[in-house]
């Protein structure tokens, strides 16, 4: 090992926080990624659709001793990049900051978990911001159309998309988002990663001293009900059509998870990828196109996405669907070198960003279960094998899982109405 390895530690705090450090001896920054219980699916489900996003931005607001303004200030005084975001399963909490003045700002972060202000004078400054990025959805009918395939493609409360229901928005109180935060945020389920210049023992000895008495656990979400499937058209007075393909795919443990990214990564990833050159440069049916495949803990999901006109629409369909088709013999070998040496390149330069590998740092031990090294991650993309990959295809990428699929489509009512 040489004085530039990376070092990667875990331990479990006193209050059954985990904590994960990756120490880079060359670094003088350390990067933040905290995970606390309370995302999106954890919003009440018949009042609370919402809840998450407002009190990601109501953290904000001051915590401990510090009003809103003296906490931001604090924070700037430690040249702190912050930020707190609500996703599924958490509030995730982010700073970058030089690896000195890590010990502080943790100090901050913790306040604004234990013992945030949430002011009752902030709320309505809060629930206005809330309010305006849920409106300004209706302006992106690309993001819109993907909205509503997830509300069909996933069971409750997987299905929401985070920026809420108005009238939920509108009708929280300051008392409601208190006492569900004070609930909902415990110390099992909590995940705190460090990546820079960080000192793994002298964190966890900062943070069992910070967190004394900070106990309990809160249910981790799980499926209420099954997805609601099948097509969902959406009529706008539009000059295109938005078109969004919803699959199955592995979750994040499943060994089957990086050949079938892999998979999709030929299917539709990118300017040489199968769909961009039949559907888009080939026949112009469309003018963007393309595939993501996603990992998570409950869930993995495939995604087609398309932008064509309304003339085009049921041919863009068919060409997506012959492409889906013709895919049964999975990728050739050189297809999948290409995507193994993308996947590597793009790796690389990712967990060379502190925000992103303490982010994968946090992540990989909340659905993995454990952290992975850098050097394990890029061994994996080099360990990529074709023969596995086709495996994957003809085992998880066959009819059934085409027949399965979920649709979403947006645009005028005559290009939607054919669309089955």
């Amino acid at each position: 090992m040489t004085d530039t390895t990376p070092t990667l530690r875990t331990s479990r705090l006193r209050c059954g926080l985990e904590l994960v450090t990756e120490r880079h001896p060359s670094q003088r920054s350390a990067s933040v990624c905290w995970l606390v219980p309370g995302g999106t699916a954890c919003d009440p489900l018949d009042r609370g659709d919402g809840w998450a996003t407002l009190i990601s931005e109501y953290l904000l607001r001051g915590a401990g001793d510090l009003d809103s303004r003296g906490w931001s200030d604090a924070m700037d005084r430690l040249g702190a990049n912050r930020s707190i975001t609500a996703d599924t399963y958490h509030q995730r909490l982010s700073a970058t900051v030089p690896g000195d003045r890590l010990a502080p700002t943790l100090g901050l972060l913790v306040d604004a978990v234990r013992r945030p202000a949430l002011p009752e004078s902030a709320l309505e400054g809060v629930r206005g911001l809330c309010l305006q990025e849920l409106a300004g959805i209706e302006d992106d009918p690309a993001h819109l159309t993907q909205i509503r395939l997830d509300e069909i493609r996933f069971p409750s409360p997987f299905d929401r998309h985070g920026l809420g229901v108005e009238s939920h928005l509108g009708a929280a109180t300051r008392d409601d988002l208190a006492a569900h935060w004070d609930m909902i945020a415990r110390p099992e389920g909590s995940i705190l990663a460090v990546a820079g210049d960080v000192d793994h023992d002298a964190v966890a000895q900062a943070l069992d001293a910070a967190l004394d008495g900070w106990t309990g656990a809160s249910p981790r979400p799980v499926a209420q009900a099954s997805a609601v499937g099948g097509v969902r058209r959406i009529e706008r007075d539009t000059a295109q059509v938005h078109l969004a393909i919803g699959l199955d795919g592995p979750v994040a443990s499943d060994p089957d998870a990086l050949a079938f990214r892999t998979a999709v990564g030929v299917l539709g990833g990118g300017t040489s990828s199968r769909l961009f050159l039949d559907v888009r440069e080939r026949r112009g049916l469309a003018y963007a196109v393309g595939s993501r495949y996603e990992e998570g803990l409950a869930f993995g999901t495939v995604t087609i996405s398309a932008g064509t006109t309304p003339e085009r629409v049921a041919e863009t369909l068919e060409r997506i669907e012959a492409v889906l088709e013709g895919y049964d013999d999975g990728p050739t070998d050189e297809e999948v070198r290409r995507i193994a040496v993308g996947l590597r390149s793009g790796g690389l330069m990712q967990q060379e960003q502190g925000p992103v590998r303490a982010r994968q740092l946090a992540l990989d031990t909340f659905r993995r279960g454990r952290p992975r090294s850098v050097e394990e991650i890029l061994g994996s993309y080099d360990a990529i094998d074709p023969d596995d990959v086709r495996r994957v295809v003809r085992e998880r990428m066959g009819p059934g899982w085409r027949t399965a699929a979920t649709r979403c489509v947006l645009g005028p009512a005559s290009a939607v109405a054919g669309v089955g």
